[in-house]
């Protein structure tokens, strides 16, 4: 034969080879790498595991990449598994000759001849232990060369190894067995992992310790050979023994995790803004709110950060291994009535439009909206209240005033617009008193805008997760500052003095039928959302909002550190000295129409006259006149002669206690409508209120009109 013809059958033989490879190549694509899906790592933002999925096959894996990885174990695993790894293309012909030859001599494999390509070639494509087996794990192994890296590659092995049971790869295998990441890997720990995989049901050293210690040591040796370890670390590392301490970390924000897994199902590892540190403890705290819960009630629980809009911490159900009330059911994320919780809200865009002040005169009367005739929890009415007052005290009928006005069409178009939508068909006035819907990572998304000059933000809970969408302002600043103000300015439920002092303001509700109790606190830096209720909104009769879910809520703060930024005062926010029954500022109207003297926060020295009932502003300086038919009719008192009433005061009662790191001004108030005199520690003061930065300790409040006086006992903190 001439080499002519030679080199013509040589290239012929190559050109029918490379065709054939074509041709099964085209027939063959590679598999998917991971071909049972992935396998989810849920972190908190310390990196710290919330919770880990397995894949459809229940496989648990913690993907990682090599700068994730030790480099020691890189370095042992290519010495002992693939030394020439970045050197061939998925197949090392020496290996294979090598292992064939000894296959042919001893009868039986005595060393792999398989690149670390050709394990991950067979792990994603399992293939018989034959000649034709071989041959197909080869074609494949080359394709993996022809796609992929030699990073890539290497990563694909360090996440799909087998480590015995259903645990892959060397991140959870470092987890499993030695309770840390495989950053951290000691080289004895390293050398074990690296040999695991070859016969991970027989190597596993929680099961068969001896028999892993002596195939450890195999790879020491052969590390200590190439030089990867000198011979006095050789002599110490065989000696020692396995320290196995398998890590078996807290489920923390189950309900959360698994939400995240069904938003991102082809995520591998999803890294949130969780505070590690704060979920454990919140978790701790509403498993022994559990306790004290009634059968099957269960409870929610979300913190942000304001400044940053991240959900710090989450909590779906109250107890996560409590199947008897409903532990699986997230109700952060549960469609529930409201209660009085959108109240503040009303308040706010009331005093956007220029509707009201602080200081306000609302009627807490029986009233008739077109056939809706809200009533208060207790079934009674004040008559005569301020704006605050009403608020703080969540009184149905002054929301409802406020609302006709506004009408229930733009208040929920206001919140639309930011992303706030409602539970309804029909948009109308019992949406201010629950009759809608909407969720807790709802509430707190809203009441943060009173932290953030009345911007809603869209939440974040991904830390590499951009948050391109823009706020949307609700609220101007000085509306959200003034409401602020007035929920802040309303004492908490008698409780342990909070080891840090913050300034709180938080609004309470229960929803129609006592299915549903909430408490949503806002300070300068965090919002605390709460929801207590049963999943399956049966009853909890006798129970309220302000019982069940407010000390759940601020429980929760005192987890919190001291808040760092303040909440500026917008310069367009005054105090105005308004009167009563007209609600102007009593230097536009005479004295002697002044009933009675009430410091107002007001926008822009704006002062609106006082409102009917329904809506309407006075056209006098007299009382509203349905106000006044309901004050005449109960007897309670005569608008025109106070002589004959007894006074008392209503801003504060006796016993309350207050803290001049959260409050810098008490606003005195009254029954009486007529001028009022005021004593503080008996020596008399010229404005009605009360600046706890000059008095400490127990102080005596007195307010006298005439003959008649009322006394009340408070204590003033640091």
């Amino acid at each position: 034969m001439t080499i002519k013809k030679t080199l013509l059958i040589a290239a012929y033989t190559c050109l029918l080879i490379v065709m054939g490879a074509i041709v099964w190549h085209t027939n063959n694509p590679l598999p998917p790498i991971y071909p049972d899906g992935p396998a989810t790592l849920i972190t908190a933002s310390n990196q710290q595991t919330l919770r880990s999925f397995g894949d459809k096959q229940g496989v648990h894996r913690y993907h990682i990449t090599p700068k994730e990885v030790h480099p020691f174990y890189l370095q042992a695993l290519l010495h002992y598994e693939d030394r020439w790894f970045y050197h061939h293309y998925g197949v090392n012909p020496f290996s294979l000759l090598r292992a064939a030859g000894q296959w042919i001599r001893y009868g039986r494999v005595i060393s792999g001849g398989s690149t670390l390509t050709m394990q991950v070639a067979r792990l994603i494509d399992p293939h018989s232990r034959t000649i034709a087996g071989k041959l197909h794990q080869i074609a494949r192994a080359i394709q993996l060369e022809w796609h992929y890296s030699k990073e890539e590659i290497l990563t694909f092995y360090l996440n799909l190894a087998p480590f015995g049971g259903n645990i892959e790869g060397v991140a959870a295998a470092a987890n499993k067995y030695f309770g840390k990441s495989p950053l951290l890997l000691t080289k004895n720990e390293a050398a074990l992992l690296v040999v695991l995989p070859q016969k991970p049901s027989q190597y596993r050293p929680d099961k068969y310790p001896v028999r892993a210690i002596a195939m450890r040591n195999k790879v020491l040796t052969r590390l200590y050979q190439g030089g990867l370890i000198n011979t006095e670390q050789h002599s110490l590392m065989v000696k020692e023994q396995m320290n196995l301490q398998p890590n078996r970390p807290a489920v923390l924000a189950p309900l959360l995790s698994r939400y995240l897994k069904v938003r991102y199902p082809n995520a591998h590892k999803l890294h949130t803004t969780i505070d590690y540190a704060l979920q454990k403890r919140l978790s701790s705290l509403l498993q022994q709110t559990s306790q004290r819960l009634p059968h099957k009630a269960s409870a929610a629980l979300v913190i942000l950060h304001n400044p940053s809009a991240e959900i710090r911490a989450y909590q779906g159900s109250v107890d996560f291994s409590d199947l008897s009330r409903f532990a699986h059911v997230d109700m952060a994320r549960a469609t529930r009535s409201p209660g009085s919780t959108l109240k503040p809200f009303i308040y706010a865009q009331a005093l956007d439009l220029g509707l009201i002040h602080s200081q306000s005169l609302l009627s807490d009367i029986p009233a008739d909206f077109d056939g809706y005739k809200p009533q208060n929890l207790n079934g009674t009415f004040s008559g005569p209240i301020s704006a605050q007052r009403a608020l703080q005290q969540s009184l149905n009928v002054p929301a409802i005033q406020l609302l006709n006005r506004i009408t229930p069409a733009r208040f929920e178009q206001n919140l639309a617009s930011a992303g706030i939508h409602l539970a309804h068909k029909h948009a109308n006035l019992s949406v201010g008193l629950g009759g809608t819907g909407t969720q807790l990572l709802t509430l707190a998304k809203l009441y943060r805008a009173l932290a953030s000059q009345g911007h809603v933000a869209p939440l974040k809970i991904l830390s590499n997760e951009l948050n391109d969408i823009t706020s949307k302002q609700i609220l101007s600043p000085q509306s959200s500052w003034i409401t602020f103000q007035m929920l802040s300015a309303q004492s908490a439920p008698d409780r342990v003095v909070p080891s840090v002092r913050r300034k709180i303001a938080w609004k309470t509700g229960t929803s129609y039928g006592y299915r549903d109790f909430w408490a949503v606190g806002v300070s300068h830096d965090y919002t605390v959302a709460v929801w207590v209720g049963r999943p399956d909104a049966s009853p909890m009769l006798g129970y309220l909002g302000a019982t069940q879910a407010a000390p759940l809520m601020f429980d929760a703060f005192d987890l919190l550190p001291p808040d760092r930024q303040q909440l500026a005062q917008p310069d367009s926010v005054t105090h105005t000295l308004i009167c009563w029954p007209s609600g102007l500022a009593l230097a536009h109207i005479p004295k002697e129409q002044c009933d009675s003297q009430h410091q107002a926060m007001t926008i822009d020295h704006m002062t609106p006259p006082s409102m009917d009932i329904y809506g309407d502003f006075t056209t006098t300086l007299s009382w509203p006149e349905k106000l006044t038919h309901w004050l005449g009719s109960k007897h309670s008192r005569r608008l025109d002669s106070a002589s004959h009433q007894t006074i008392a005061i209503t801003s504060v009662r006796s016993g309350q206690h207050y803290y001049r790191s959260q409050i810098g001004t008490l606003p005195l108030e009254s029954t009486h409508t007529d001028q009022v005199s005021w004593f503080i520690n008996h020596k008399p003061t010229a404005k009605p209120e009360i600046a706890l930065d000059q008095y400490l300790g127990e102080t005596t409040i007195s307010a006298c009109v005439r003959s008649q006086c009322d006394k009340q006992t408070i204590y003033i903190h640091p």
